[in-house]
């Protein structure tokens, strides 16, 4: 079973094992950090902190979601704590550290769901791909899309319709509906 090499590796120290295990959190916890964050180096920078932990205690996880769990609150904590040093929110902490902490498994899934919608857009035909993200995570409207792209505003809608049809085969209707109801 592959989750008993990783842990497995994990324990005895195999850099190969920790690398992919890495490879495999790695982006979504970054989006995870970032939204809690102001700017991507501190997310980068906390999530690379969060794997120095963890490596530093490799020996001490009993399965792969022990592992992603620790991760996650890992996370969650250094994000948290720089969150509490900002003097300008110094008097409202208490309220600000409870509703952290009940919206923190909604940002769980939200970063998980980015990444797999960011991993189905890499696969996407670039004309697509390119409208996607500049309509949906750009916020640009047709018009703009056409002008920046130096396409028509018909070739543009072609595109994201098409974009949104591959999407949905390749996320699943249901998946992709509820992203779409929730994101965009």
């Amino acid at each position: 079973m592959k989750e008993d090499f990783y842990i497995a590796g994990l324990t005895q120290g195999n850099e190969q094992v920790f690398r992919e295990i890495f490879e495999e959190y790695h982006t979504r916890l970054c989006y995870f950090a970032a939204t809690f964050l102001v700017t991507g180096q501190d997310a980068e920078d906390v999530v690379q902190e969060a794997f120095v932990k963890l490596w530093q205690r490799r020996e001490h996880f009993p399965e792969l979601n022990a592992v992603k769990a620790f991760l996650y609150i890992t996370v969650k904590n250094s994000c948290l704590n720089i969150y509490k040093h900002n003097k300008v929110v110094r008097k409202y902490e208490g309220r600000l550290e409870e509703e952290w902490e009940s919206d923190v498994m909604a940002r769980i899934i939200e970063s998980e769901v980015l990444e797999n919608v960011f991993q189905a857009l890499e696969k996407l035909p670039a004309g697509c791909r390119n409208v996607l993200q500049l309509s949906y995570f750009e916020g640009m409207k047709h018009k703009d899309i056409a002008s920046h792209l130096q396409v028509s505003v018909n070739t543009v809608k072609t595109q994201k319709m098409r974009g949104i049809q591959l999407l949905k085969k390749l996320l699943g209707g249901s998946f992709f509906t509820f992203f779409l109801h929730h994101h965009w």
